[in-house]
């Protein structure tokens, strides 16, 4: 791949891009394998990730069971390249020129390869044989989806490596469905960190935790069951999209959650209010279920607020539990969102049988 200051006929853009990188870095394109750190210097670095490995690992031996008999590696890594686990078939484990934990696969170190390309693109990444920048990685296709943290940076790098394009093609779903998952797994971790440091929240937010995490569960069940069902050959694809499906509702929950637990305030913002309160009913739904209240939407409108999201938030709880207080058990609560006839302010009502209590009101946007 030579002349790289004009595209070759049929290289991809980002493999055109990763090669430019690590020939600006100076790489020397014949290694035959990643460079290392020292022993000590791995154990320092496995150490200071284990949560994230810990967090990490049913999901690489998901993506192996899913690649089956192929020659394959599922790997993880942190936020810049440095490769803490590998789970693979015996052969490839064993082979000393395969990347092991220790390994440095930034492009600056590794060139164009399945996890520095990931991270240096910021995206999903595909690098087949030759694509790859390392004379030493030719003999494999490698797939990486960066991790996203709670504060928005890379954590780490879910990858999987095989010698087969074909198994590549078999992997790439649970690939996507696992790296969103262990984002939610990181998140999940966040938030019970953050509620064991606020003492004073109500009990019914960590019981709107553990909701989420029973989901979450479920969830990483679905994953393994897929995984299993496409190493047997089946077709895992309505496996694969609900799991994805609660990975989904996890994160709008975690945003809300965020949104009750998080004192800070922040910034108004235009809101359409009705996806608010479903995110609100998604997250609650389970709670009212063990009060023996049904909820359900009563008159919604198309209403636009400009709001801040975390006292929205808490306003809503806030109108929830007086609404269950209220209500007597077996009842139903039906949730109005519109506008006031005459003044024109948006608001939300909790309806317990004959009783109305109003939780939020804000201006339109």
């Amino acid at each position: 791949m030579s002349g790289l200051d004009v595209k070759p006929l049929g290289v991809r853009p980002h493999v055109l891009r990763a090669w430019q990188r690590s020939r600006s870095a100076g790489l020397d394109a014949s290694l035959p394998r990643a460079n290392t750190l020292t022993p000590a210097e791995t154990h320092a670095l496995l150490l200071q990730e284990r949560r994230l490995v810990e967090v990490a690992t049913p999901f690489l031996v998901a993506l192996s069971r899913a690649a089956g008999i192929d020659r394959h590696a599922a790997m993880l890594s942190d936020g810049t390249g440095r490769l803490l686990k590998i789970v693979g078939d015996a052969e490839t484990v064993e082979d000393e020129n395969f990347p092991h934990p220790g390994a440095l696969l930034s492009e600056a170190m590794a060139g164009a390869n399945g996890i520095g390309t990931a991270i240096a693109e910021g995206h999903y990444t595909e690098l087949i044989g030759p694509e790859h920048y390392i004379e030493g990685f030719h003999a494999f296709t490698c797939q990486g989806v960066p991790l996203t943290g709670d504060d928005g940076q890379c954590r780490g790098v879910l990858s999987v490596s095989v010698r087969k394009v074909a198994a590549a093609s078999r992997v790439r779903d649970i690939l996507f469905c696992a790296s969103e998952a262990a984002e939610c797994e990181l998140l999940a971790a966040w938030l019970s960190r953050d509620l064991s440091q606020q003492q004073s929240l109500l009990p019914v937010v960590e019981a709107l935790r553990q909701d989420m995490i029973q989901r979450l569960a479920v969830a990483r069940l679905q994953l393994e069951f897929a995984a299993r069902q496409i190493a047997a050959g089946a077709d895992a694809t309505t496996t694969i999209e609900a799991a994805r499906a609660l990975e989904s509702k996890f994160q709008r929950q975690a945003m809300m959650w965020r949104d009750l637990v998080d004192p800070a305030p922040g910034e108004a913002q235009r809101l359409r209010l009705a996806d608010v309160v479903q995110d609100f009913m998604d997250l609650v739904a389970t709670e009212a279920r063990i009060a023996g209240i049904q909820l359900a939407w009563g008159r919604v409108d198309e209403v636009q607020v400009l709001a801040e999201r975390r006292a929205l938030a808490r306003e809503l709880l806030a109108g929830f539990l007086d609404a269950v207080q209220r209500a007597v058990p077996g009842s139903q609560i039906a949730v109005d969102v519109g506008r006031e006839r005459h003044s024109g302010v948006a608001k939300v009502c909790w309806r317990p049988l004959e009783s109305t209590f109003a939780s939020v009101m804000a201006a339109p946007a």
